[in-house]
């Protein structure tokens, strides 16, 4: 069992595994260089994650309790089943994300990039994934495919963003807002999105 501090000092390696990450790259990445961005020792360092490998897999794991956290926080701000504010609260996390999304844009293509070397890594991302693509099929079935559809363009746009790929402007972005709403009522509504809804 971890006591607090071991999980406090394991955080904040973690911290600057991601500072370094932001800064250098994910190729730059080492024991050493985490042992001199936390002001630790490398012992200390190799305490917590005994080779690269297991530092990567804890910050991928890392990345998949970030994405379940924010979307709960995002659902939080609505009320009802959790069927009824999964697509306004994840609507809610892009548009927050857009805003400010703190790092974890590189974070995560830095992270997810590790698919190409070492696909395992990627687990703690992938049953994200399958159990939030769970909680669509769970819907009614008149509203599973649209459900499904429509976490999937929210993903796109995710992704593309996370790019700087995002070839849509504001207002294609808010009738898609706008078209999920229809779809799926309690999606908070931007001012002017009501204009740009179909």
């Amino acid at each position: 069992m971890t006591t607090p501090k071991a999980r406090q000092t394991r955080g904040e390696l973690l911290e600057a595994a991601r500072r370094i990450i932001l800064r250098l790259g994910i190729e730059r990445l080492s024991m050493d260089r985490v042992a001199e961005e936390s002001g630790m020792s490398k012992g200390a360092v190799t305490y917590h994650f005994k080779t690269k490998r297991m530092l990567l897999a804890a910050l991928l794991e890392e990345y998949a309790e970030h994405l379940e956290a924010r979307l709960r926080e995002s659902e939080a701000l609505f009320s009802g089943a959790p069927e009824a504010t999964f697509f306004p609260g994840y609507v809610e996390w892009f548009r927050a994300f857009e805003r400010d999304h703190a790092g974890w844009a590189q974070i995560g293509i830095a992270l997810l990039n590790q698919n190409f070397h070492d696909p395992e890594l990627l687990e703690p991302v992938r049953r994200w994934y399958a159990r939030t693509a769970e909680r669509m099929r769970r819907m009614p079935e008149s509203k599973r495919t649209a459900a499904l559809l429509a976490f999937m363009a929210l993903e796109g746009l995710f992704y593309t963003t996370k790019f700087g790929l995002n070839p849509l402007d504001g207002e294609e972005k808010r009738r898609i807002f706008g078209e999920i709403a229809a779809a799926f009522p309690g999606i908070r509504r931007d001012e002017g999105e009501e204009k740009g809804a179909s």
